[in-house]
Formats: C-alpha cells, structure tokens, sequence
C-alpha cells in the first residue's frame, strides 16, 4: 500500500508538471499589458502583467474633458477599456495557438492511470530540473506519509472553503486619491472633486501613482498573511522526503 502511494504521488507530481508547463506555456504567448482610455478621452490606464494599473495618466487638458467629479470614474472606464483591449488579444493569442489539443492531452494524462502518455509538445514535456535531494533526510515511510495524507486533507478543506477574495486599499500621501484593488482588478477609484479642480495633471499623476503603489503594497501584505496556512503546510518538503524515499528502494523495507 506504501508503494501504490508513493507511486501515485510521483505520478501526480508529474502530472502536475505537465499542467504547469501548459499554463507557462500560455501566459508566455499571453499579450503583456494592454491600454485604453475613457470615453472622453480624459485618462489612460496601461496594464501590468498582473492585470492591475501599471500607470494611471491624465491629459494635460483633462479638465475640459472631464469634470473634476467624474475623474474618479474615468479611471475606471479607462481600466475597463484596457482590460478590453487585452482580452482582445489573448483571443487572438488563443486562435493561433493549438492549445485545445495541448489541453486535451493534459486531461487525458490525468484519466489514465501509471505514468502520463508522451507528448510531443515541448511545452508540455518540458520541465525544471529536478529536485536537489542531496541535503534531504527523509523520516520514516509511515512519518512521511502520514503527514502527506494529513497535508492533503488540509488542502482539500481550504479548497473547498469559500474564501471572500482579499481586497486592498492604497492611499495618496494627502489621502486624497484612495484606490481599491483585488488580485488582478481595479475595483474603484475615489478622487476629491474640491481638491482635484485645483490640480494640473502633473498633480493627478502623482496622487494616482501613490495611491497605486501603497494599494499594491497592502495586497501583498494581506495575501502573503492569507498564504501563511498553506505555507505552513510544507508539500515541497513532504514531496521531497518521498522522493528521496523513491530514490532508494532500500528505505521501502524500513
């Protein structure tokens, strides 16, 4: 039975493997960032990768475009403008590239029991290098698998536990621009109308980029405390113990 389950724990992993690369595989084809602009033509959100604001800019003129009231809005639409203009490309990504079949070969892969079929998509088969296993003393087989039984189950749970997505709030140094972000989106962006009919662009750009960073800021502090239970979890260090077991049949017998 310990056997069956170390086996099946190296099949997994390199099933893992071949969805991981896929996913490479798609986000290096993926466009990188994207841009768009409100309706007015007041404000122009660019992309990061990570699908949030890179740069938030206004138009020198943008107050005979838009009204100091409704700048805070314009941000928005032109976020949503942006990320419009790249779901554009990634379909156009999609259209060129054969990865439905990649896809499918990935699934099947998963059905079917013993090692994972060959592919001959180097996105697919193409993977790290393998683990260092020098420095790794692993604990008993019983030890190991024990706790990779318990590591599992804990995952399953956090899995299946709704979990309300972290929101982060980014302030100007004067407070008056406040950002709200989520992984991956702009939820809102609130601006002083009082204080921005005085401001130049040059002044807009600054409290945007404050705002900004100070939000991205706090969304990795509170992801990074929210990751703290599946870290503490340690599978990289489980795995690697069983497979540093796999590496030498002698410790099956122990």
């Amino acid at each position: 039975m310990d056997q069956e389950f170390l086996a099946g724990l190296q099949q997994f992993q390199q099933q893992a493997q071949n969805l991981q690369n896929l996913m490479t595989d798609m986000q290096n084809r993926m466009p990188q960032g994207g841009e768009g602009t409100d309706a007015q033509g007041a404000v122009t959100v660019r992309l990061a990768a990570d699908g949030l604001p890179e740069s938030i800019k206004a138009v020198s003129d943008w107050q005979r475009r838009q009204g100091p009231e409704a700048i805070g809005a314009a941000v928005v639409d032109a976020y949503g403008a942006a990320m419009s203009a790249q779901m554009e490309g990634v379909a156009r990504a999609f259209d060129q590239a054969d990865w439905q079949a990649k896809a499918e070969q990935v699934d099947r892969s998963l059905a079917v029991p013993g090692p994972s079929p060959a592919t001959d998509s180097p996105a697919v088969t193409a993977g790290p290098p393998a683990p260092d296993l020098r420095y790794v003393v692993p604990r008993s087989l019983e030890e190991v698998t024990e706790d990779a039984l318990s590591a599992l189950d804990a995952v399953e749970q956090m899995a299946t536990t709704a979990v309300e997505p972290v929101r982060a709030v980014g302030r100007s140094t004067a407070h008056r621009v406040v950002i709200t972000v989520t992984r991956g989106a702009l939820l809102s962006c609130e601006v002083d109308p009082q204080w921005a009919a005085k401001q130049t662009s040059i002044g807009l750009n600054q409290a945007w980029e404050e705002a900004l960073a100070d939000a991205r800021s706090e969304l990795s502090e509170l992801e990074a405390a929210a990751g703290d239970g599946a870290g503490r979890l340690q599978l990289d260090s489980l795995l690697n113990e069983a497979l540093a077991i796999l590496s030498d049949p002698r410790r099956l017998a122990d």
